[in-house]
C-alpha cells in the first residue's frame, strides 16, 4: 500500500525473489557435442593435409601416342572407318586458266572430307564423295575443288610408311574459279609411299614428295 507523507508521493519497495539454482547441465550431452567438435576439426585437418600433399609436386602426364603394332599386312592401328578432317597442300594449277583465260598458278588449299576404310587384310577404300578442297590464288580468285568416285587399295605398312597398290579408281576432280567451272578431269592414283603416325583416335599422314601436303583421319 503506497504511502503519503507531507505532500511527497513514496514510491513502493518491491522485493525480487532469490533466484532459482541454476540447471544441472547434460554431463553426457555436453561430452557428446565436444566429441563431435572435435571429431569435425579432425576431419577438416585431415582434408586440408591431403589437399596439400596433392598439390605438392603433382604434375599431369601427357597422353601418350597410340602405338603402332602389327597383326597383319597393316597396323591395327590403322583398321576400321575413317574421316579427313584436316588437309592441307600447295598445289600447282599452272595449266588450269579461269574463264578469262588467266592461269590460277600455285594454290594452297585446305580442306577436308575424304573417307578411308581399312580392313584387316590389307583392302582399303578411299571415297572422295563428300571431299572438298578450297584456296585462293595470289590475285584473290576463289579456287574450290571438288570431288566425286572412289579408290580401291590394297595396303599394307612398313617402317612407319603406309604403301599402296592401285585396285581401280573411278575419282573424277571439279576446279571451279569464283564459282564458275574451269576444269572437270579424271584423277590418277598415285602409289607413293606416304608417312604416318598414329593417335588413340585418329592418324596423320605427310607426303614425302610435297612437304606441304598432310592430313589428318579421325575415326567415325
Amino acid at each position: 500500500m503506497t504511502q503519503w507523507s507531507s505532500g511527497h508521493q513514496q514510491q513502493p519497495q518491491y522485493y525480487a525473489p532469490p533466484p532459482p539454482p541454476p540447471p544441472r547441465r547434460n554431463t553426457v550431452a555436453v561430452a557428446l557435442i565436444a566429441s563431435l567438435s572435435l571429431l569435425v576439426v579432425l576431419v577438416v585437418a585431415i582434408i586440408v593435409v591431403i589437399a596439400v600433399r596433392r598439390g605438392d609436386g603433382s604434375t599431369a602426364t601427357p597422353a601418350a601416342s597410340a602405338p603402332t603394332t602389327r597383326s597383319g599386312p597393316v597396323d591395327t592401328c590403322l583398321i576400321g572407318n575413317w574421316r579427313q578432317s584436316q588437309y592441307g597442300a600447295t598445289m600447282d594449277l599452272s595449266s588450269v586458266s579461269d574463264g578469262k583465260n588467266k592461269p590460277l598458278g600455285t594454290v594452297r588449299v585446305t580442306g577436308s572430307g575424304r573417307l578411308w576404310r581399312i580392313t584387316a587384310d590389307g583392302r582399303a577404300t578411299e571415297d572422295f564423295t563428300s571431299t572438298r578442297y578450297s584456296g585462293r590464288t595470289d590475285d584473290g580468285r576463289g579456287v574450290d575443288l571438288t570431288f566425286t568416285g572412289t579408290n580401291e587399295w590394297t595396303l599394307k605398312t612398313q617402317d612407319g610408311q603406309l604403301l599402296f597398290v592401285s585396285t581401280g579408281s573411278t575419282v573424277e576432280l571439279t576446279i571451279t574459279v569464283d564459282g564458275k567451272q574451269a576444269e572437270k578431269t579424271r584423277v590418277e592414283p598415285h602409289n607413293n609411299p606416304q608417312p604416318y603416325t598414329c593417335l588413340p583416335n585418329s592418324w596423320k599422314t605427310q607426303s614425302l614428295t610435297d612437304t606441304t601436303a598432310s592430313a589428318q583421319y579421325d575415326r567415325v
